[in-house]
């Protein structure tokens, strides 16, 4: 499903909001930060290798000469899944992502803000970190939603702030 400028604008600035509250506890703990949307909001940046071309991360982080991706994102709610709570992102960001850290060689970490529904606060994981992949139907075969990739409330860190 290809995504319109306008809702590709909606989900940026609602995102936005959870990537700056992690900059922020990231700046507290004494990192410096590259915000990847400094220059336009029109559309995702990318990381280019070759004739390949990688939806790059929120965040490029440094601290103690150390770098690492973040890749941010604000959740509302939690899923449950057989009685196990998760968190998680569109799978085809997810293949993405591997890459990148794959590619560079950079460490990638998943960071979620979540909010309105406990537990709150903010989590994160290493994406090589093993997790479940969900092909977006119901268990008769009905498309309910993109495919998605989630992690085990029990396998994320939570960031103190």
């Amino acid at each position: 499903m290809a995504q319109s400028k306008d809702n590709f604008k909606e989900n940026l600035a609602f995102g936005q909001e959870g990537e700056k509250e992690v900059a922020f506890l990231l700046l507290q703990k004494g990192y410096s930060i590259l915000p990847l949307y400094q220059f336009t909001d029109d559309i995702s940046p990318k990381i280019l290798k070759g004739d390949l071309s990688f939806v790059s991360p929120d965040l490029t982080i440094f601290k103690n000469g150390k770098t690492t991706f973040i890749e941010a994102k604000r959740k509302t709610r939690w899923v449950k899944h057989n009685n196990i709570i998760e968190t998680g992102c569109d799978y085809r960001l997810y293949q993405h992502y591997k890459k990148v850290a794959a590619e560079t060689g950079i460490e990638l970490w998943m960071v979620f803000v979540h909010e309105n529904e406990t537990p709150n606060g903010i989590y994160a994981i290493n994406i090589k970190e093993d997790g479940r992949y969900w092909d977006g139907k119901t268990p008769q075969g009905k498309s309910v939603h993109k495919p998605m990739f989630f992690w085990n409330f029990n396998k994320i860190k939570q960031i103190d702030l």
